[in-house]
């Protein structure tokens, strides 16, 4: 059996939210204080609901009107559907307050659009807009490894400062079907496909804050940044099924630093049981890459200028952790 004042210290430590619950013995004397030495492990999983969002050049698209069959003056803001992720969390804390943790996040989604113009070439006239529509799809994989440091600054207050290394793999894929009509009959169907990925590995620094409101509830917030040295790459072109052809297929390949920042704003809950604590914690969340992947103005294939663009994602997250003796 534990005793109450080891339940008290695995109550406060928590991977990514430094403290929940009662204020433990502390050691050092201060203004600012650090746990009794314990030996402790946690377990957590988190819920993630979130939508993904792209920067202008690659987000917007001009937009058909079918009643008029002429394009629309506003554009389309391409948007991939609501999705689950997760993200999954083990940590190992030992001396006064250090603690050693790895966390993956994993996200996926899709995303439909209809009445949008794609762009088409036909030589001696030059490139013509026509009705298409479009799916598309993207993935996250972030991998964190880092080591941290927990802090008392009041009875209240707690915090965890954490440095370490993140790995970053975003990828997005785009099929573009365009309509069957006349001047296609020769050809069709005709799609143009746009893909574009960045894998980076960096530094990534954090704080995470607790403020205690009362019977182990309480107010939590996260703030972090990475600085990722990796490659992003962009391959677009049309393809032509009943001639098995790829034309117009510009290729790019760089080697780009890219910063992230993430954010968390949320609630936790923790209850002591006889050999474990448990966290319970809900929330929202936003992360967002700079300049990660790479388009075309309106995915014109023909067109020389290639941009970088942001990649984000948003949305609550629902968790739980466990922390037990070691």
């Amino acid at each position: 059996m534990l005793k109450k004042t080891t339940i008290a210290v695995l109550g406060l430590a928590l991977s990514n939210l430094a403290t929940a619950g009662a204020m433990g013995p502390v050691c050092t004397p201060g203004s600012v204080t650090v746990p009794c030495e314990a030996r402790l492990w946690d377990l957590g999983a988190e819920a993630l609901y979130l939508r993904s969002i792209y920067g202008a050049a690659k987000g917007y698209q001009r937009k058909y009107n079918p009643s008029t069959g002429l394009e629309d003056s506003r554009l389309k803001d391409v948007k991939n559907d609501w999705n689950w992720g997760f993200r999954i969390i083990g940590s190992y804390h030992f001396n006064t307050g250090n603690d050693v943790t790895v966390n993956w996040m994993h996200f996926s989604s899709s995303g439909s659009q209809g009445n949008i113009l794609a762009p088409f070439v036909v030589a001696g006239v030059g490139t013509l807009s026509l009705p298409a529509g479009m799916d598309s799809n993207n993935r996250l994989d972030q991998v964190n490894i880092v080591m941290g440091q927990h802090v008392d600054m009041s009875a209240r207050d707690k915090m965890r400062l954490y440095g370490g290394m993140q790995y970053a793999n975003i990828q997005s894929m785009a099929q573009t079907y365009l309509y069957a009509n006349r001047i296609l009959a020769s050809v069709a169907p005709v799609s143009i496909f746009n893909n574009t990925d960045y894998k980076g590995f960096g530094p990534t620094l954090g704080i995470d804050y607790s403020y205690d409101l009362f019977n182990g509830l309480s107010l939590t917030a996260n703030g972090s940044g990475s600085l990722l040295y990796g490659t992003s790459r962009y391959h677009e072109g049309y393809v032509v099924t009943r001639f098995s052809a790829i034309v117009a297929q510009p290729y790019a390949r760089k080697k780009a630093i890219v910063p992230s920042l993430e954010a968390k704003l949320g609630l936790n809950y923790a209850y002591n049981f006889a050999q474990a604590t448990v966290n319970i914690d809900a929330g929202y969340q936003a992360v967002n890459y700079f300049n990660a992947l790479s388009t075309q103005v309106f995915q014109v294939p023909t067109n020389p200028q290639i941009s970088s663009v942001n990649y984000g994602l948003f949305g609550p997250y629902f968790g739980m952790k466990i922390v037990g003796n070691a």
